[in-house]
């Protein structure tokens, strides 16, 4: 944050201020004087912006603002769930496969291989089918599974970038030195590479979060993401495109659900860009 102060751009800094309001805001949705996003009011169905509601309403006569805020806490959810499977998993698993012997690091890196192959929207289908109709979906958890899916998909990406750096830390010469010296490998790679690898890892996971993001926001426009009477940022974008047509278009459904999307993306693209240029020594000015 110091040096984000100091640059010559405040732009870093106003996406970091953007990103902690949407979560507290995201966080804080439940005590706010908001309706239910479920609320329907056939009467109020189409209503313009300003009409009584800030950003409008759907065809049933919801409030388009409280469900953009309530969709933010299972967007937001979706995005935590990567981002934390791609802290634990995958740092651990680039970790192990980096740091041990060829033959570790060869048949941990053929399941990463593996895993990648998968097409994540058959998995999804399969995972769907199972669970549809089943008790366990109807209790919650079915949002559960999609956010299993969503930490499936997202950790391998962390695990190549860690098991490339450790690699390459592992080569340097305080390494050698320390193995050399007896030191056990465990506390090579927790105590000595671990820390040189978080500017890494931080970047990394500011990269993931916006894809984490375009995934579920994608999943859920073909109805394979989060269900009903749950809502996100994805079913909002799903239920602007069943209702336009030549005849009666709401622009307010499309508009302002993308907006707050597309302001989230670009925020955590800049802030990663910042952190990348920041943080490299390479790239630092």
């Amino acid at each position: 944050m110091r040096r984000f102060r100091t640059t010559r751009s405040p732009i870093p800094t106003l996406c970091i201020c953007w990103l902690l309001l949407t979560l507290l805001v995201a966080l804080i949705t439940p005590i706010l004087p908001v309706a239910s996003p479920n609320t329907a009011a056939p009467e109020l169905a189409w209503s313009a912006p300003g009409d009584g509601h800030l950003l409008g309403t759907d065809a049933l006569g919801r409030d388009l603002f409280s469900r953009i805020l309530w969709g933010s806490r299972i967007s937001l959810a979706c995005a935590a769930a990567g981002a934390f499977t791609a802290l634990i998993f995958g740092v651990s698993w680039g970790l192990l496969a980096g740091g041990g012997t060829a033959r570790r690091d060869n048949w941990m890196m053929r399941v990463v291989d593996l895993l990648d192959s998968v097409p994540v929207v058959f998995l999804v289908i399969l995972l769907a089918s199972v669970a549809r109709g089943s008790a366990w979906q109807h209790a919650g958890g079915g949002l559960a599974l999609f956010f299993v899916v969503l930490g499936i998909v997202y950790w391998t990406p962390m695990a190549r970038v860690v098991r490339g750096e450790t690699r390459a830390l592992a080569r340097r010469e305080w390494a050698v030195a320390a193995t050399a010296l007896g030191t056990p490998s465990s506390r090579i790679l927790w105590r000595q590479i671990l820390p040189n690898l978080i500017p890494t890892i931080l970047v990394t996971v500011t990269l993931i979060i916006p894809r984490v993001l375009l995934f579920e926001a994608f999943l859920s426009f073909l109805g394979l993401g989060v269900q009903a009477p749950e809502v996100s940022w994805g079913t909002l974008a799903r239920d602007a495109f069943e209702v336009l047509n030549p005849v009666h278009t709401a622009w307010w459904m499309v508009a302002f659900p993308s907006i707050a999307l597309a302001v989230t993306l670009l925020a955590l693209n800049i802030l990663g860009d910042a952190l990348r240029s920041d943080l490299d020594p390479k790239l630092r000015r």
